[in-house]
C-alpha cells in the first residue's frame, strides 16, 4: 500500500516554474555580470526562444481562429505585460537592485497577487492565507537578508513594479485565459505578442549585437521557456493564490544553488528562513490554498 500523500498537478507544475525561474534569475546575473546589456538579453532571448513558439502556436491554429475578440486582448495583454515584467524590468531590475533586496522584494507578487485574485478572480481572502503568507514573507526576508535591514534604493522601485506586472498580467489574467482555451495556445500567443514591446524598444535602443555569453543565453532561452509552458499549465490546475505561494520557493532554489556556484555560506536566519517556506509550501499544498 502507498502511503505517500498524493501530489497535486498545481503542485507539480508551479514547483516546477518556480525552479525554472530560480536558475533563469542565477543565469541572467551571470550574463549580466559578463558585461551584457539589459535589452541585448531581452532580444535574444526572444529571437532564440520564437521558432519553439511559433511552432506550437501553429498546432493550435485552428483553435485560435475560434478564439473571441476578448480572447485576443487577453493574450495580448499578457503578452506585453509579461515581457515588460519577466524581461525589461526584470534584467534592469537585477542590474540596478541590490540581489537581497531584488530576492525579497519580488516576492511582494505574493501579496499583489492575493488581493487581485480577490478583486478579479472571487479568491476570498481567509486566515489560513495570510498566516500562510505571513510565514512566507518572513521566510523569505530571513533568506534574503540574513536578519540584516534592507537599505532601499530608486532601483527597488522597478523590481515591485515587476511584482505588480508578474501578479497581475501574468497570474490574474494567465488564469482567466487558461479558463478560455488550451495552455499551449495561451502559452504561444501571449508570447508572439510579447514580440511588440520588443520591437518598440528596439526602436527606442538602437544596440543590438552578437551576444557576448552564447551559450549561457541559450541555457537561459530553455530553461524560461519550459518555465512558461510549466506556468500555463499551473493556471489549468490550480488558485492564482496556491500559485503565489508555492513560487515562494524560488529563493530558496535561489540561495541554495548559489551556494556551489558564488562560494557563498548560509547564516542560521537564512536556514531557518528556508525552512520556514518549506513549511508554508508544505501547508499551502496539504490545505489546497
Amino acid at each position: 500500500m502507498n502511503n505517500f500523500p498524493k501530489i497535486s498537478k498545481g503542485f507539480i507544475f508551479t514547483f516546477s516554474a518556480a525552479a525554472f525561474w530560480a536558475v533563469s534569475i542565477l543565469i541572467t546575473k551571470f550574463i549580466l555580470r559578463g558585461g551584457e546589456s539589459s535589452y541585448n538579453i531581452v532580444f535574444w532571448s526572444t529571437v532564440l526562444a520564437l521558432p519553439f513558439w511559433l511552432a506550437i502556436f501553429y498546432q493550435k491554429r485552428e483553435e485560435f481562429k475560434r478564439a473571441t475578440a476578448k480572447d485576443y486582448f487577453l493574450l495580448i495583454s499578457i503578452g506585453i505585460m509579461g515581457t515588460l515584467a519577466a524581461s525589461l524590468i526584470e534584467v534592469l531590475a537585477l542590474k540596478y537592485t541590490q540581489a537581497i533586496n531584488y530576492s525579497f522584494l519580488i516576492r511582494s507578487s505574493l501579496l499583489f497577487t492575493i488581493v487581485f485574485a480577490f478583486m478579479f478572480l472571487g479568491e476570498k481572502i481567509t486566515k489560513k492565507k495570510i498566516i500562510i503568507s505571513l510565514a512566507i514573507l518572513i521566510g523569505v526576508y530571513f533568506i534574503s537578508t540574513n536578519g540584516r535591514l534592507i537599505k532601499f534604493s530608486a532601483g527597488d522601485l522597478l523590481t515591485l513594479s515587476e511584482a505588480a506586472l508578474i501578479s497581475f498580467g501574468n497570474t490574474i489574467l494567465g488564469k482567466i485565459v487558461t479558463k478560455r482555451m488550451s495552455s499551449n495556445l495561451s502559452a504561444s500567443a501571449s508570447f508572439l505578442a510579447g514580440l511588440i514591446p520588443v520591437i518598440i524598444l528596439g526602436f527606442v535602443f538602437h544596440s543590438v549585437s552578437f551576444p557576448k555569453s552564447f551559450i549561457p543565453l541559450i541555457f537561459l532561452v530553455v530553461l524560461s521557456t519550459a518555465g512558461v509552458m510549466s506556468r500555463f499549465n499551473a493556471y489549468k490546475n490550480a488558485t492564482a493564490s496556491y500559485i503565489a505561494m508555492i513560487y515562494s520557493f524560488t529563493p530558496v532554489i535561489v540561495t541554495f544553488a548559489a551556494l556551489p556556484l558564488f562560494g557563498e555560506s548560509l547564516g542560521i536566519l537564512q536556514i531557518a528562513g528556508g525552512v520556514l517556506i518549506i513549511l508554508a509550501g508544505i501547508f499551502t499544498e496539504k490545505l489546497k490554498i
